[in-house]
């Protein structure tokens, strides 16, 4: 017998058993261990799914509309479904989110670590209070933010919300020639968000909405929200795409935390520079935090603490500063602007219009002027229409239609079916901000916000018997992790949306009208930031003596409320 024979022949049976047992091993691996938890028994799941991918690449470019789909087609205000390696629930009714993140929020309110956004984006610098699993750390840096969004706080940030909402108007009044041209409201809008937050935390702004930094900062800004998307981060859920054939996202991701970086280095070194020069009280966040992680030093020296962990306090703290500016830098002024954009884009609208009367009437049943309205809505809400607008805006236009994943904390028991710690949690505000899924009988119930849930109407919320429970909406999420600027936003747009609304009547431009089409304005269905596409508005002053009247004023108090900052004239 020829001895090559025998060899080759046996070399064949060794690789097939080889094959054999490594197929074996992969599939007992993929089916009993790659999933990070197994089937939750009594949730019902989304049929199909790859291997690999599970439902991630089954959910498209838009992961809500498709999720509120599947709701709609199975009547099922919750399932689970697979991403990639990770199990997950998904909410689709308004019940639902308020059992998962009300009533159950001690066991929800943890944060994934995502490869990322954790591992890349916040390498260098700590991930945001938002995004960052909870731990004592967390617990306690929300509680310094918190502090500052006291009602309080927000009436001490009265100058910096007047002129920028001033800015505002004076900047559409006059780039538009005085209402005689259209204008793409969108600049203005992020301008006035990014500012605030720049006061807010450095006490420095943006006087041009021409500004190359400022045009950068919004673009860095966005890219970085782009990577808390589900939909644009595939290596978050399948392991493997990290390392094999290379990576563009990845690069990406460092490419703009480098860009990040540096300028919030910069404005916080600005900060510490005028700290050492100037003493008084302090007015920004970075200044409040700098001056008291000085006395922490001070105290830990008189202690006699070794100096090790006074070095390891003096770093904790430092990543404890980066983590709260980063935060309410990279979170904060989006939640304002995209939803302000798309109103000021609804409004513009036919519909829209006779609620800009609505809203002009109800202000001037509670002012005696147009000028008065102008100049207390930043202390007062007075207006039930206006407040009943930035609660229809919110929830018609949420910023995010899918909420950055939840992670449950505890185990817990939800309708019989335990639920088990560390699943992740999606909350779908697009589906859940319009409280309708399909029952058993397959008739469409409207149940939270009434029959016409599908329109946007702020007389929904006028009166006190509504009916619509705490939270209203879940724009701002609800629970243990919910948004902390949530008073200070819902401030803002209400003093934006009045001010707009006395200053001007809005109409949509002919040549470039408004998508408001609660899917489909955004200009692109896979950011996490629900921005809407591009439209133009035509701002016709309502009164212009009146107009120029108040920003006159607005410019006298202004320069003496907030000497030395960066400001452009409100009356050219």
């Amino acid at each position: 017998m020829d001895v090559t024979f025998l060899i080759s022949n046996s070399t064949v049976l060794v690789l097939s058993g080889l094959f054999l047992i490594t197929t074996a091993a992969v599939y007992v691996y993929l089916y009993f261990f790659y999933v990070d938890i197994p089937k939750i028994d009594g949730i019902p799941e989304i049929p199909g799914g790859e291997i690999l991918a599970g439902h991630l690449y089954t959910l498209g470019n838009d992961h809500a509309t498709t999720a509120e789909a599947w709701a709609f087609k199975y009547g099922w205000p919750v399932f689970q479904l697979r991403m990639g390696r990770r199990r997950a629930i998904m909410l689709n009714s308004f019940e639902a989110a308020r059992d998962w993140m009300v009533k159950n929020q001690a066991a929800t309110l943890d944060r994934p670590w995502f490869h990322t956004f954790h591992g890349v984006i916040s390498a260098t610098s700590a991930a945001t209070i938002g995004t960052s699993p909870w731990d004592e750390r967390t617990k306690k840096q929300r509680r310094v933010v918190g502090s500052f969004t006291t009602g309080p706080s927000i009436q001490k940030l009265r100058k910096v919300l007047h002129m920028e909402t001033c800015a505002v108007i004076s900047s559409l009044y006059y780039d538009s020639q005085k209402g005689r041209t259209d204008i793409m409201p969108h600049i203005y809008q992020e301008r006035l968000a990014l500012n605030l937050m720049m006061m807010f935390c450095y006490g420095t702004r943006f006087s041009s909405v021409e500004d190359p930094l400022l045009v950068q900062i919004l673009k860095d800004a966005s890219t970085i929200a782009s990577f808390r998307s589900t939909s644009s981060n595939a290596q978050d859920f399948i392991p493997h795409l990290r390392y094999i054939g290379g990576n563009e996202r990845t690069a990406t991701a460092k490419e703009v935390r480098g860009r990040r970086d540096q300028w919030l280095a910069k404005m916080l070194d600005n900060v510490r520079d005028s700290l050492n020069l100037h003493a008084g009280p302090k007015k920004s966040v970075a200044e409040m935090l700098l001056a008291d992680s000085s006395k922490d030093d001070l105290t830990a020296s008189r202690c006699h603490q070794s100096i090790n962990s006074l070095v390891i306090k003096i770093l904790i703290f430092k990543v404890d500063v980066k983590t709260i500016l980063g935060g309410l830098m990279s979170g904060g002024f989006e939640t304002i602007y995209s939803t302000a954009i798309i109103t000021i884009g609804m409004l513009s609208t036919l519909q829209g219009q006779s609620m800009q009367q609505e809203a002009y009437e109800d202000i001037m049943k509670v002012y005696d002027t147009p000028a008065d309205a102008f100049n207390l809505c930043l202390t007062e809400e007075k207006s039930p229409y206006v407040m009943g607008l930035v609660k229809e805006a919110l929830r018609f236009f949420p910023p995010l239609k899918l909420l950055p994943a939840r992670q449950t904390f505890t185990e817990f028991v939800y309708q019989g079916a335990t639920i088990p710690k560390g699943v992740l949690v999606y909350m779908n505000t697009q589906a859940i901000n319009r409280g309708m899924f399909l029952l058993a009988d397959q008739n469409l119930d409207k149940e939270t916000y009434g029959p016409d849930a599908e329109q946007f109407r702020p007389n929904r919320w006028l009166g006190k018997d509504h009916g619509i429970p705490p939270p209203y909406h879940f724009a701002f999420g609800a629970g243990g992790r919910m948004c902390t600027a949530v008073n200070f936003s819902n401030r803002v747009l209400y003093a934006l949306f009045l001010r707009l609304i006395i200053s001007f009547k809005m109409t949509e431009s002919k040549l470039s009208p408004p998508n408001t089409d609660y899917i489909n304005y955004k200009r692109d269905s896979t950011e996490s930031t629900s921005i809407a596409s591009e439209f133009k508005v035509n701002f016709t002053p309502r009164d212009t003596a009146v107009l120029e009247q108040c920003l006159e004023q607005a410019q006298d108090e202004l320069t003496d409320l907030l000497p030395g900052v960066a400001a452009e004239p409100l009356i050219r």
